[in-house]
């Protein structure tokens, strides 16, 4: 349980240390540009999706990208386990994702904007 502890900490803090390098977060000191500017065009595009998302819905994505799993989501938002999953099936069609990891990977950086 330790390791999906310190997982979770790896993906809220955004921080993944290999010899001194951190890899999840890209390096952009040498950009002139954090965003290319294809990455530029998504992102209107990816808020008008988050923007679909309920009130609840967008709670559960939260708590989906910083790692949290369904169970532990649904505790922290007190709901069952069958509405969070019901809810996670809104937010991956409205998204256009098909699983977590999709999830994460998409908008991992709409929720590093937001802070």
């Amino acid at each position: 349980m330790a390791l999906f502890d310190r997982f979770k900490q790896i993906i809220a803090t955004g921080k993944r240390q290999t010899e001194g390098k951190d890899l999840a977060v890209p390096d952009f000191s040498d950009r002139s540009e954090p965003f290319s500017p294809e990455e530029k065009d998504a992102i209107p595009d990816k808020r008008e999706r988050i923007a679909t998302l309920t009130p609840r819905e967008h709670e559960l994505f939260l708590l989906l990208l910083e790692g949290f799993t369904l169970k532990e989501s649904a505790g922290q938002l007190m709901i069952k386990y069958s509405t969070a999953n019901t809810h996670m099936t809104g937010i991956y069609k409205k998204l256009g994702v098909n699983s977590r990891a999709g999830l994460i990977i998409k908008y991992r950086s709409m929720a590093a904007a937001r802070q």
